[in-house]
């Protein structure tokens, strides 16, 4: 770098006077050891056909050190922006095409991988009910036995962007409720059917992409988003992520299950010193994401059947996923079409949402 380590720490000193919560390691581009397993590995993923982003690179240096001028407004470069998930998950390019990805390292000696392959066979994937994120490559590593990574398309969190009509929330809600169906007809539960793994496909909803550090931004840098509304854009695809707590049972095996929870603490059976059907819980957990929207969100009451017989504390009382798609179709057409709110919305962006309802081929950003 062309500065001494003085005129760095003058610069770093100015930067935090301004922006208190700048990690010293961030601002003199350190990377953390999760990161540095990017870094030892890019080279092999490149050969694979996957480019990580410019701060992977082993010659990486930070752009704002490089100049003629130290820049200490270090967020103008997307480069300071660093992994939350350490060594776990990262996104890539890949290289044929542009298409991104999401890179997830896996424990091998744990069931994730096998699950993924399962629910990703050609056979499975071919049924239109699978709405596990497909699975589209696995990368053995180099000198590495005990990982691997998964390559799955980058997705978005299936409530990012808001609902505006009650038919866009139940299309969601029917291929998740399908999805699971499918998942258990084949002998597998998810073990983690909760809010944070539920995601949509979005390259219709922002065509421009999202960052994955930043989702609410294209480039990591710029704030906002322009993004179509779910029904300009016509049917969109839902899925399932992280099989990390997920199980496939054979035929005849026990499907009683005592181990570690998912997402929500509030399973009835988490608090009972026996173990449990995770079949149930799936349903419950789902049931409960459900409920949770209806209390978010105005004008999706007409879901709270469904949302209660799927959350009922004896597991065995609960709603079967055939019953609540059951309830979901006898909805009429005429409520579907109603105008849904949520309710943390800033007066702002409901503003802006209310513009594209009436105009839904326009972008706005979010």
């Amino acid at each position: 770098m062309p500065f001494s380590q003085e005129e760095i720490e003058e610069a770093y000193r100015q930067a935090t006077s301004r922006t208190s919560s700048l990690s010293r390691e961030l601002f003199f581009g350190i990377l953390n050891d999760g990161e540095r397993f990017w870094v030892d590995i890019q080279p092999f993923l490149l050969s694979r056909g996957y480019r990580l982003r410019p701060r992977y690179n082993p010659e990486w240096k930070p752009p704002w050190l490089l100049g003629s001028t130290i820049n200490t407004r270090i967020y103008a470069y997307e480069e300071a922006l660093s992994l939350f998930h350490g060594r776990h998950l990262n996104d890539a390019v890949r290289v044929s095409d542009g298409y991104r990805v999401v890179l997830k390292s896996i424990d091998t000696s744990k069931e994730e991988i096998p699950v993924a392959q399962f629910l990703s066979s050609p056979e499975l994937r071919s049924d239109p009910r699978n709405h596990t994120v497909p699975i589209l490559d696995i990368i053995l590593l180099p000198n590495d036995d005990t990982r691997a990574l998964l390559v799955m398309p980058q997705l978005l969190h299936f409530d990012d962007l808001p609902f505006l009509y009650l038919k866009e929330f139940t299309d969601a809600v029917r291929q998740f409720l399908e999805g699971l169906e499918f998942m258990h007809q084949n002998n597998t539960t998810h073990g983690d059917a909760c809010y944070f793994n539920l995601m949509v496909d979005s390259t219709e909803l922002i065509p421009r992409g999202v960052h994955f550090i930043k989702p609410r931004t294209h480039d990591g840098v710029t704030w906002g988003r322009d993004w179509n509304t779910r029904s300009s854009v016509g049917p969109l695809k839902y899925y399932f992520i992280d099989f990390g707590l997920s199980a496939h049972y054979l035929p005849g095996q026990d499907i009683m299950f005592e181990g570690p929870y998912g997402q929500d603490r509030s399973v009835p059976e988490h608090s009972l010193p026996e173990p449990y059907d995770t079949f149930k819980v799936d349903i419950y957990q789902l049931g409960n994401v459900i409920k949770q929207m209806i209390d978010e969100y105005d004008g999706l009451e007409p879901l709270l059947p469904i949302a209660l017989g799927m959350t009922r504390k004896n597991p065995q009382d609960r709603m079967s996923l055939r019953e609540a798609l059951e309830k979901l179709d006898q909805i009429p057409k005429k409520v579907l079409k109603r105008r849904v709110w949520k309710q943390t919305t800033p007066d702002e962006i409901r503003f802006l949402v209310r513009f594209c309802c009436a105009n839904p081929t326009s972008r706005w950003a979010l």
